[in-house]
């Protein structure tokens, strides 16, 4: 099975980018989904990393990673 996760990448105030990853997202988040999430982590302010406020959207992106384990034989 597939494991899905959120990747939202935003600008801080002084010029670095700052990424929020969201596991076990839900694979049917749309572009717009996705974008409205980003705008309202911007508007409510709730995250400042480094104590460096985040001030504009650069990327987000949904990540599938599909893991297969294998039995070992001695």
């Amino acid at each position: 099975m597939a494991d899905i996760k959120a990747t939202m990448v935003f600008q801080r105030a002084d010029g670095k980018n700052s990424s929020i990853s969201v596991s076990d997202a839900d694979p049917a988040v749309t572009q717009a989904e996705l974008n409205t999430a980003m705008d309202l982590i911007l508007a409510k302010n709730v995250f400042a990393p480094d104590n460096i406020a985040l001030v504009k959207k650069v990327s987000g992106k949904l990540i599938s990673t599909t893991t297969s384990d294998f039995e070992m034989t001695v």
